[in-house]
């Protein structure tokens, strides 16, 4: 198949909702280029792209069927914080994805491919229409500006996974059908941040947002991952011109707008009931709905995924996939109650879930642990879809980008100011909702202090613990993979966790799985980026490789 072509002339208008702000009638294929002439309509276009966001295992715009593609696959499984998971035999592609041997003719790696373009194709339908709807202008330059927004999401997404890849900015002809080169790393960051000054530009501030429309783009969302594209960018590519002070006065000017503030207590912020908090910029939304698969789902298979395999009354079942380490759970000092909130399993308070003791098989686990952040009190009626939200990005993060941004300009007394506000607000939080048994409801706090002592150190230490408090804060939120990269410690850091750290445990199910030489692979299968940076790539789809002349990444 030409996936590119497909996706860029079916993009159409199959649109579906995700959350309250995108319950609309779906609507069926379209290519009208007055469609948009009403705002019904043009509203419908925005959040059919927005609708992509959720969709994981299912038809893809061909009508063939897509595996899974999680963010977190590669960000926190292929890293020292999280391992496949599930029995040894479930989903080999992901065992594969994880000790860097996925290979040529993927169809893991297909869907990550399939599910960027497609976000970029729908947005691109928008970007194109819009400016000649006759519409309100207000209106007009915001739904501009979250498909800017959209657009730069995906193509984050695609260069985080691929590498530079072939950039679009308009629909396709079919004259245009293999004529798109495919771009560099460099231009393809540059792209990606013109989108999200453009965004920055025409989106307004959650504030103005009515509480329906709660979960859309803002101008603090596209700000925060300006930051963080340029943040990811500085470290690793070579022909970067920007500075740490270009991040610093983005986070300032987040940190100025008054628009965020943590959340008091780090326990309520994963909870499913909670959602599109203070502390939320941008989260994926989801609500209650009648299917369960992708396009007219409205929840999400989140929690499903993730979920322990042994039923339980009082949680959820799941497939049990994305096991935090035991790496990950060492790096928390053990009264830190953020690890209450990130893990939960096999030897940790007592099996203890939402105030019921739980039963585990670690024969389908891949860890003594599931990921906290990502658990249901209940099983939702429909396994696939429910109503539970995921974050992406948070105010947390931003103070950890802002502090690391002061540090790399100077400011060490700023750095210090900013880390220490996440970590006073780790040591002020409760152990996670249902910690206690008996208490499946209960915020139950710690009897001493936790030892989550500010930080009063300077130079590389400060740096260390800035980026320390990172892995501890958004700890299987899919950002490990990126700071190991952008800082040159990937190699080094996951042949420890996952090699050298594991050596006897060959052949054995009761432990985490070594993943001998994995260093070599890791190198095998990417890029070389500034000051030697190791950028990890997967392979691109043989038929676009074919039909686009597009250069295969290294060594598939």
């Amino acid at each position: 198949m030409k996936k590119i072509f497909s996706l860029f002339l079916l993009t159409g208008l199959l649109l579906t909702s995700c959350s309250d702000f995108l319950d609309l009638t779906p609507q069926g294929q379209e290519n009208s280029g007055n469609y948009m002439n009403t705002e019904e309509n043009a509203i419908k276009v925005i959040n059919g792209i927005y609708d992509i966001l959720s969709q994981t295992e299912g038809r893809g715009p061909d009508g063939d069927w897509m595996d899974h593609h999680y963010d977190f696959m590669l960000a926190s499984i292929a890293t020292d914080d999280a391992v496949k998971g599930s029995n040894l035999p479930d989903m080999p592609q992901l065992i594969d994805l994880e000790d860097y041997r996925l290979q040529q003719g993927s169809s893991l790696a297909t869907a990550f491919w399939i599910h960027g373009f497609w976000g970029v194709s729908r947005s691109n339908y928008a970007i194109k229409n819009l400016p000649d709807a006759t519409i309100p202008e207000n209106l007009k330059n915001r739904l501009l500006g979250e498909s800017y927004f959209l657009r730069a999401y995906h193509y984050i997404y695609l260069l985080r996974h691929f590498g530079g890849v072939p950039l679009f900015s308009a629909p396709l002809n079919p004259s245009d059908f293999g004529k798109t080169v495919r771009a560099t790393l460099h231009e393809t960051f540059e792209f990606i941040n013109a989108d999200l000054r453009q965004s920055i530009e025409l989106l307004p501030e959650r504030s103005t947002y009515p509480a329906a429309d709660m979960g859309r783009a803002t101008k603090g969302a596209a700000r925060a991952f300006l930051a963080k594209s340029l943040m990811y960018q500085i470290g690793v590519d070579a022909e970067c011109e920007h500075t740490w002070n270009d991040v610093y006065n983005l986070t300032l000017a987040i940190i100025n707008s008054g628009e965020y503030s943590l959340v008091p207590n780090f326990a309520l912020l994963f909870e499913y009931e909670n959602k599109n908090s203070s502390e939320s910029i941008f989260e994926i939304q989801a609500a209650d709905g009648t299917a369960s698969d992708a396009p007219a789902s409205v929840g999400n298979a989140y929690p499903l995924f993730q979920g322990n395999r042994e039923s339980n009354t009082g949680a959820n079942t799941g497939w049990g996939f994305h096991n935090p380490t035991q790496n990950l759970v060492d790096a928390f000092n053990p009264s830190d109650p953020r690890l209450s909130s990130t893990v939960y399993g096999i030897g940790f308070n007592n099996e203890i879930l939402y105030g019921v003791q739980m039963k585990f098989n670690r024969t389908e686990q891949g860890s003594n642990y599931l990921n906290r952040k990502a658990a249901l009190p209940f099983k939702p009626s429909l396994d696939k879809a429910a109503n539970k939200n995921i974050l992406i990005m948070r105010y947390a993060d931003v103070l950890l980008i802002h502090a690391e941004a002061a540090y790399h300009t100077g400011k060490e007394v700023e750095a210090r100011q900013y880390l220490n506000m996440v970590r006073e607000r780790a040591r002020n939080s409760s152990y996670c909702k249902g910690y206690v048994s008996g208490s499946p409801d209960g915020y139950t706090m710690p009897v001493t202090t936790p030892d989550v002592p500010n930080v009063n150190v300077s130079g590389t230490a400060l740096l260390d613990a800035i980026l320390h408090e990172r892995r501890l804060e958004l700890a299987m939120e899919s950002n490990r993979m990126w700071d190991l990269v952008r800082t040159g410690k990937l190699v080094d850091t996951v042949s420890k966790a996952k090699d050298t750290d594991l050596i006897g445990n060959e052949g054995r199910t009761d432990v985490e799985v070594r993943h001998e030489g994995i260093a070599n692979r890791i190198r095998n299968h990417a890029f070389t980026g500034k000051d030697n940076t190791v950028i990890p790539v997967l392979p691109i789809p043989l038929d676009e490789v074919q039909n686009w002349g597009l250069e295969q990444n290294p060594n598939y």
